[in-house]
């Protein structure tokens, strides 16, 4: 593994224009800091009164922007970018929730008006074997007033500031970022599904792979009609190939408006039959008049056969402009579509890993400051259990600081597990890591809230190694 592609956080901050010498340094603390205790509050990071008064004047000084500090890390993960031949970006978005009784300066409501905290549409960088390079696109907002009605109005489809804008803009803005370094393919999950964004991103030479959650018309026309639709066209068409994978279990969702998208379920193994064909897809009435009125791509279907009795089938429509021709290139194009998991490992690391939702800034403006810096310290730990699966012989010293290493080496010398002088792989100080947070090797790989509390108690150890070296 190149270090050019696992440097400090800290050091991907280097690069911000905060106008202050004094700013990046402090900035650099601050980031060294996150990464060393990804899990720790402020003052746990600071570990001195002074450190955090320093803190908290830092987020809360005019010339330190949120702007300033994600372009940083975005130039960073562009270089990395650079050094591939081929990029994939996913898109998705997430909301972030903050508590307590005092309404933080410019919150707006998530879901209900009683719930404050704001939304943010992130575009991660990963490679085509899905390796995290980082984001390349973030837009945060808030929604203010009166909580919006579920049935959308013609001019709310065609308002201009619609929320589902984001998609299109976040397309378009991270495709010329990346353009002429490297070769870009989006993805995206059910919420891309929109007839404009695909003839945006066809207009603008944009490659995709996006899921499908709407059907679509074949032929031009309004009202039903006995003509079939694109779901039922693309059940038929034509068989490629048969793959069987394991399926995980799925906890009830959080939220009833997403038991739909999301059943519950126990883990099995699947049977999944692929099809793909090309095919001519109509608008709707309801489409701005700048919509062509039909777009021609390419589809692919995964879907399983005989699933158990009680469990919904899985199935995956996807529209992309990928070539199907062959066996290799419709499997490349589902693989490409597995990998936008990744993105929800992202921010399962920034609130579970990281706790960012836990973070005790009082304006938004100062957690959006705060959040450029977990996006890198997430992307940092996503690139730990990306690298322990993948490269697990590697050495260590790359994706984790070396101090940590040594302390992680010496509990492990100490304990009989391995010999004091032989360094750690990366797969071995995961583990290490996650038995501090009370993890079971036979237990699979370690989650989120497991390497948090590792992390959580890597921190005390670390303070009672470096007082005893010290003595």
């Amino acid at each position: 593994m190149s270090p050019r592609l696992v440097t400090p956080v800290a050091e991907e901050f280097a690069s911000a224009k905060l106008g202050d010498r004094r700013l990046l340094r402090r900035l650099a603390c601050i980031a060294d800091a996150a990464e060393r205790s990804p899990s720790g509050s402020l003052p746990q990071r600071a570990g001195s009164s002074a450190a955090l008064e320093g803190t908290y004047r830092f987020f809360a000084n005019d010339k330190v922007t949120p702007e300033a500090l994600f372009e940083s890390h975005m130039a960073a993960t562009i270089q990395r970018a650079a050094l591939e031949p081929e990029v994939l970006v996913v898109h998705d978005t997430t909301e972030f929730r903050f508590g307590g009784e005092q309404p933080r300066r410019g919150m707006g409501w998530i879901n209900s008006e009683h719930i404050q905290g704001f939304l943010g549409h992130f575009s991660m960088c990963v490679t085509r074997e899905g390796r995290p390079l980082g984001s390349v696109g973030l837009h945060a907002w808030v929604r203010q007033g009166t909580k919006a009605p579920r049935l959308k109005t013609m001019p709310d489809l065609r308002d201009p500031d619609r929320e589902s804008q984001r998609w299109q803009d976040a397309a378009l803005l991270t495709g010329e970022r990346l353009h002429g370094k490297t070769s870009v393919i989006h993805l995206m999950d059910r919420e891309g599904d929109q007839f404009e964004l695909l003839s945006c991103l066809l207009e603008h030479d944009q490659r995709f792979v996006i899921r499908l959650a709407h059907d679509r018309r074949l032929k031009a026309g309004r009202g039903r009609t006995s003509e079939p639709m694109l779901f039922e066209s693309i059940s038929t068409a034509r068989y490629f190939f048969s793959r069987e994978i394991a399926v995980a279990a799925r906890a009830q969702p959080e939220g009833s408006n997403k038991l739909k998208a999301f059943p519950p379920r126990k883990p099995r193994t699947a049977l999944l039959e692929v099809r793909a064909g090309t095919r001519q897809i109509f608008t709707s009435h309801m489409a701005p008049a700048h919509v062509p009125a039909s777009l021609t791509l390419q589809v692919v279907e995964v879907r399983e056969v005989n699933a158990p009795e009680g469990e919904a089938p899985i199935i995956w429509r996807l529209v992309t402009t990928e070539p199907i021709d062959t066996e290799a290139q419709v499997a490349a194009v589902i693989d490409a579509y597995c990998l936008r998991w990744l993105i929800e490992e992202f921010f399962k690391a920034l609130k579970t890993g990281c706790r960012y939702q836990q973070l005790q800034l009082e304006s938004i403006r100062g957690l959006l400051s705060a959040l450029s810096i977990e996006a890198a310290v997430a992307w940092k730990l996503l690139l730990l259990r990306w690298s322990a699966h993948h490269r697990p012989d590697a050495d260590a010293t790359g994706v984790m600081s070396a101090e940590d290493l040594r302390v992680l080496q010496a509990l492990s010398a100490a304990e009989g597990r391995r010999a004091a002088t032989r360094s750690l792989d990366v797969q071995t100080a995961l583990l290490e890591l996650a038995r501090l947070g009370g993890h079971i090797k036979n237990n699979g790989a370690p989650g989120w809230l497991v390497l948090r509390r590792g992390f959580d108690a890597l921190v005390a150890i670390r303070k009672g190694w470096e007082l005893a070296r010290g003595s």
